[in-house]
């Protein structure tokens, strides 16, 4: 395969490269860092905290949280700037704290911003930045690979289909795709709810749980129905495997950047502490209880 040239990664790369080869070394930057960086793994979550986890979630947070130390050293570089200002945007808009102050939750909000906020003309993201550098620079092989997965999941629109003991059997709407998920949130769901969920695929050898990384968002409505017309004007008439690709951009990116944090944002209807409860559709403003529409009319 051709690998394809991601201009911010690949600069960034050559850039360290040439640093390490460099003859002069400045001893005392080399220090600020590693003190920064001893700094920052204290942030990572212990054994002891994972070790209550499920294996499979365990695993994926001590993922994220690796990527979130790599992401706080790396964005304070030039390179970096588009999406340290993207990220600093979004958390200045959305405030993500999890209900009552906002309905997008932190974990939301730095999936998206690690994963899915890309800048530049291959839609890299610090995801694809953190795996290039990884590979550049020897990141363990195990790590990579998670890191990896991450980069390639996405939020999507599941059909809840009962239970198997602690597991929820999703069913993807779009790609008719059933998995049976863990859900650390602790919410079980009821048969028939409709689910706005990041589900990662299982993430070691042999396994078979799915992971719902983040709080699962609930659709109160509209009806499935609704939701069904809405994929149908969305997604192209094309044969099924481009459709398919356009549901995975669509969900992935959005028509705009902010366009799937608005309808989290504007959508909020409720709360429990295991899920959060919405209502709209992301292309109808009338529809969603927050909108600026709606707003407005109420202004008046």
């Amino acid at each position: 395969m051709v690998k394809k040239r991601n201009p911010i990664a690949d600069d960034l790369v050559a850039k360290m490269k040439k640093e390490v080869r460099g003859t002069v070394v400045n001893f005392k930057e080399v220090m600020n860092g590693r003190v920064i960086a001893d700094e920052l793994q204290k942030t990572v979550a212990t054994k002891e905290r994972l070790a209550g986890f499920h294996p499979a979630h365990a695993v994926y947070v001590c993922a994220q949280n690796q990527v979130s130390v790599m992401s706080e050293q790396l964005t304070t570089l030039d390179e970096m700037a588009p999406f340290a200002e993207i990220v600093s945007k979004a958390e200045d808009l959305y405030m993500p704290s999890g209900p009552p102050m906002s309905p997008l939750t932190t974990s939301y909000l730095t999936c998206w911003a690690f994963f899915d906020a890309c800048a530049g003309p291959t839609n890299e993201t610090i995801g694809t930045t953190v795996v290039e550098m990884g590979a550049a620079f020897g990141m363990d092989v195990e790590l990579l690979r998670l890191i990896h997965i991450m980069q390639q999941s996405r939020m999507g629109f599941y059909i809840h289909e009962g239970t198997e003991g602690i597991l929820a059997v999703l069913r993807e709407l779009v790609t008719d795709t059933v998995c049976r998920a863990i859900v650390p949130s602790g919410y079980r769901g009821q048969n028939g709810e409709l689910w706005y969920a990041r589900v990662l695929p299982p993430p070691l050898p042999g396994g078979s749980e799915h992971v719902v990384f983040t709080t699962p968002y609930i659709l109160m409505k509209p009806a499935l129905c609704e939701w069904q017309a809405y994929f149908c004007r969305t997604l192209p008439d094309a044969p099924q495997q481009v459709r398919l690709d356009a549901y995975e951009q669509h969900m992935k990116y959005g028509p705009t950047r902010g366009y799937w944090n608005d309808f989290v944002f504007e959508g909020y209807v409720n709360h429990r502490t295991e899920a959060i409860y919405l209502a709209g559709l992301p292309d109808v403003p009338e529809s969603r209880p927050h909108s600026e529409v709606n707003s407005q009319r109420f202004r008046r």
